[in-house]
């Protein structure tokens, strides 16, 4: 049997532990030595953090992986991506290597196959794209927000400048009055809502028993209606009396009474006649009152001195005169 040094095993077991070593690196590359997979390349300006090993998918299938990344610029303005194809998938010219990203951060290259009859053999240069993140997305949809709120709360301070502005010492004293003139308003509201409530009461309120009374009158004049119709029946005759009655004969014998009436008048205040002489001229009047006072003197010195005017006597003798008392009065 062959025996072997110990020299010989310690080398064996050195190759074979580079072996495995060098199949464990590239395995966690994502590379595979007993397969012919297929390696294309595509240059981007920004990778937004792809690493090595991040999957490539093709419809949401995994048809490979990223082999390596280099910096083709010293000012890393491109950037190298180095894409194994696992899968015997064959990828038309002008498609597009896509790098996008899920809601956990986690980076994949989207492959979005084109309609070209030609395909892309190892070592070719494939276009390339970048998705923005979910971050950019929610600076786009939050970017508006941003500034309409920024807007808002400018607003907002202007606002409570003018209102600071407003109230000074005398607008807060007339604010406090306001506010107490509204409290008192407020408890005679509250007054009159209990008031109300009494007056809205079914049993004891006031409109209740208005709605009663007129209940009541209603009742009354529905058990009336007979009297009432007949009273309206006689009114009704009254007037239809009156209308063939001589109404007009009446007012026109009225009217010419009126007349009547007027022109003796007019007669009475004329100085031609009469009636107007007495009542309007003073001289006769005068006349008519001094001879209606020697009437009474006549009149009452016939009642004093009867003999003067009837001479009866079986002696002769005369009675003396007696002067009239309304004569001595004058004397006097």
């Amino acid at each position: 049997m062959l025996k072997l040094s110990n020299e010989t095993k310690v080398g064996v077991l050195t190759v074979l532990g580079i072996t495995l070593l060098v199949l464990g690196f590239n395995l966690l590359k994502g590379k595979s030595l007993f397969s012919h997979n297929k390696t294309i390349y595509a240059v981007y300006q920004q990778v937004n953090g792809l690493q090595p090993a991040n999957a490539v998918q093709v419809n949401g299938l995994v048809v490979g992986n990223v082999a390596n990344l280099e910096v083709m610029d010293k000012d890393a303005s491109r950037i190298l991506v180095a894409i194994t194809i696992t899968k015997k998938i064959e990828i038309p010219r002008n498609s597009v290597a896509r790098i996008s990203s899920d809601l956990l951060g986690t980076k994949t290259v989207q492959l979005d196959l084109g309609n070209a009859g030609e395909y892309l053999k190892s070592g070719d240069t494939i276009y390339a794209a970048v998705d923005g993140s979910m971050t950019d997305a929610l600076k786009e949809q939050l970017n508006p927000l941003v500034k309409k709120l920024e807007g808002t709360l400018s607003n907002i301070d202007s606002v409570l400048m003018s209102v600071n502005a407003i109230l000074d010492t005398t607008a807060k004293g007339n604010l406090q009055d306001a506010i107490r003139n509204l409290n008192s308003t407020m408890r005679n509201f509250t007054h009159t809502s209990a008031s109300l409530n009494s007056m809205l009461d079914p049993d004891n309120g006031n409109i209740q028993k208005t709605f009663n009374n007129l209940a009541a009158v209603t009742g009354n004049l529905k058990d009336n209606n007979a009297k009432i119709t007949g009273i309206l029946d006689n009114a009704q005759k009254a007037t239809d009396a009156l209308a063939k009655g001589n109404i007009d004969k009446t007012l026109q014998q009225l009217q010419q009474t009126a007349t009547n009436l007027n022109q003796t008048i007019a007669k009475l205040n004329n100085t031609d006649g009469t009636a107007g002489l007495l009542l309007n001229d003073k001289k006769v009047y005068n006349n008519l009152q001094y001879s209606l006072g020697n009437l009474n003197k006549l009149l009452e010195d016939l009642r004093v001195n009867p003999k003067r005017y009837v001479h009866f006597s079986l002696f002769g003798k005369k009675d003396k005169t007696k002067p009239l008392p309304s004569d001595s009065i004058a004397v006097q």
